[in-house]
């Protein structure tokens, strides 16, 4: 509680503690401060006394040294009900700084279980000095996460109908689930493709099978492809507003792309059908995934945009695709 006061002031100090109280009452400890961002004095003591039974105490301001005085009324004391105050240490309360017009320091307060008369009268404020009161400069800070009072957890299913530089030859669906506390949160988004890898003994440059060894066999790639999809990717969301998150991810991804070929002998006569994997356009490791969930009451909707091929080589391509989804709230 001691470290409220502030300021501590001799005079008031000097005073309170001389201070004394009827029969087997006594007022010590005490200490006064003054805190002008509330403009209220704080003041604390102990009370000792011999008997058990509570005692009712007087608060008086003194004009410093011996001024006008009066008591200080119930209703500007807070903190503390002076009535039937019982033996005990560290009593706090406060006193209101208004209609008195003297620099704190001015002041002498007394505490006592007496009556004392009033006298005199306070001075009044010097209305003739215009006083130009310069307000400092706020301080600007930047919040990064707001303050947004709303928790929720979130769930959307939707597709992925994009690839950028890559072609696709099955649905890719798309999930995004999370919870959202206040200005931030955290989802999890999954890509999945619905078509599985064919059976295949055959990898595949951009322009050639690099393993293919039959005698007496040729082979011609038709238009016929199959790609598979998989990605799971934990995320950090930043509110921007309370209907608009940025999200942000970092997991792992795999894409691959098989082509199909026929083959023939030296006739011409179709002798059988395969797969290679084109591993110049197949990835897998590190995905990145960025973008943005948007809210209308329970209403959720996730977009994204993932990248694979981070640290890809230099003889293989890299792969984006682009998926929305749309949820609820709950």
């Amino acid at each position: 509680m001691l470290k409220h006061l502030h300021v501590f002031f001799l005079s008031a100090s000097l005073s309170l503690a001389c201070v004394f109280s009827s029969s087997a009452q006594e007022i010590s400890n005490v200490q006064v401060g003054y805190v002008p961002e509330i403009k209220r004095f704080e003041v604390v003591f102990d009370l000792d006394s011999k008997q058990k039974t509570g005692v009712d105490l007087n608060v008086y301001v003194q004009e410093h040294p011996n001024g006008a005085r009066k008591q200080v009324d119930a209703s500007s004391i807070h903190g503390l009900n002076l009535k039937g105050i019982t033996p005990g240490f560290n009593y706090y309360f406060q006193i209101d700084a208004k209609g008195l017009n003297l620099p704190p320091s001015e002041y002498i307060f007394e505490i006592t279980p007496s009556v004392l008369q009033a006298k005199g009268e306070f001075k009044q404020p010097d209305t003739t000095k215009a006083v130009a009161v310069i307000a400092p400069e706020p301080k600007k800070s930047i919040q990064i996460i707001q303050p947004f009072e709303q928790s929720f957890t979130f769930a959307s299913v939707g597709i992925s109908p994009i690839a950028f530089g890559g072609e696709q030859s099955n649905l890719t669906l798309a999930g995004n689930v999370g919870v959202i506390r206040g200005g931030y949160g955290y989802s999890v988004s999954v890509l999945y493709g619905l078509g599985g890898a064919p059976s295949r003994s055959y990898e595949a440059s951009n322009t050639q099978i690099s393993n293919y060894t039959k005698a007496n066999s040729i082979y011609k790639f038709t238009k016929e492809v199959k790609t598979t999809r998989l990605s799971i990717i934990p995320s950090f969301l930043l509110g921007i507003k309370e209907y608009l998150y940025l999200r942000a991810g970092i997991g792992y991804g795999a894409r691959s792309l098989y082509w199909a070929a026929e083959e023939f002998n030296y006739t011409g006569t179709k002798t059988g059908a395969i797969w290679a994997k084109n591993s110049y356009a197949s990835q897998s490791g590190v995905e990145l995934e960025g973008g943005l969930n948007l809210m209308f009451k329970r209403m959720h909707i996730s977009t994204g945009i993932n990248y694979l091929g981070l640290f890809k080589s230099a003889d293989s391509k890299a792969f984006s695709d682009a998926w929305i989804a749309f949820g609820i709230n709950f």
